[in-house]
C-alpha cells in the first residue's frame, strides 16, 4: 500500500466519521422536534380534558398559546444550535483531509533513497490498519444512519429488520385490564 492509499484510505475515514456524525445529529434534531410535539400535544390535552378551578377557557387557550410559543422558540434554537454543530463538523474535517492531503503530497516529494525506503516500510506497517479503519468507519456510518431511521419514526418490526437482514416476528396482541382510579 503506497503513502496515496493510505492518504485515500483516511480522507475516507475522516468523511465516514463526518456522515455518522452528522446523521447521529440530524436523529437527535429529529427525536426532538417529536418530543416537543408530543409534549404539546399532551399539555392541550391536558388543559382541554379536565375541568380545573378558577381556570376559564381563556385562561386555558392563553396557557396553550404560551406553551405553543416556548415550544416554537425551543425548536427555533434547536434547529440554529443543531446547524451550527454541523458546520463546526464539516469545517474540521476539510481542515482534516486538507492536512492529510498535504501530508500525502509532501511525502510523495521524498527522493532520497532513505527517506523513501522508510516511508514504504512505514506504509507497508500502516496499511493494514488503515484497511481495518475504513471498514470500522464504515459500519459505524452504517449504524447511525439505522439510528436514524429508528428515531424517524421507522417501524421497527419491518425498516429496521430489513436493514439488519433479518425478518420480523409477528408479536401477538395483548389485553390489558383496565385500573380504577383510588
Amino acid at each position: 500500500m503506497t503513502t496515496q492509499d493510505i492518504s485515500t484510505a483516511a480522507v475516507h475515514i475522516v468523511g465516514q466519521y463526518n456522515d455518522a456524525a452528522k446523521t447521529l445529529v440530524s436523529a437527535y434534531r429529529t427525536g426532538m422536534h417529536r418530543l416537543l410535539a408530543s409534549a404539546g400535544t399532551r399539555y392541550a390535552g391536558f388543559l382541554e380534558g379536565r375541568s380545573l378551578p378558577l381556570v376559564t377557557e381563556g385562561i386555558k387557550a392563553r396557557l396553550i398559546d404560551t406553551q405553543e410559543k416556548a415550544h416554537g422558540f425551543l425548536a427555533k434554537r434547536l434547529d440554529i444550535d443543531t446547524s451550527r454543530v454541523v458546520n463546526l463538523m464539516d469545517r474540521v474535517a476539510t481542515t482534516t483531509t486538507s492536512g492529510i492531503e498535504s501530508v500525502a503530497k509532501l511525502a510523495e516529494r521524498v527522493e532520497s533513497p532513505l527517506g523513501t525506503t522508510v516511508l514504504n516500510k512505514i506504509s507497508d506497517i500502516q496499511a493494514p490498519v488503515a484497511k481495518i479503519s475504513v471498514k470500522i468507519a464504515d459500519k459505524v456510518a452504517a449504524g447511525a444512519k439505522k439510528i436514524e431511521t429508528r428515531v424517524a419514526g421507522a417501524q421497527q418490526g419491518e425498516e429496521v429488520a430489513e436493514a439488519e437482514g433479518v425478518e420480523a416476528e409477528a408479536k401477538p396482541a395483548r389485553r390489558r385490564t383496565a385500573r380504577k382510579a383510588a
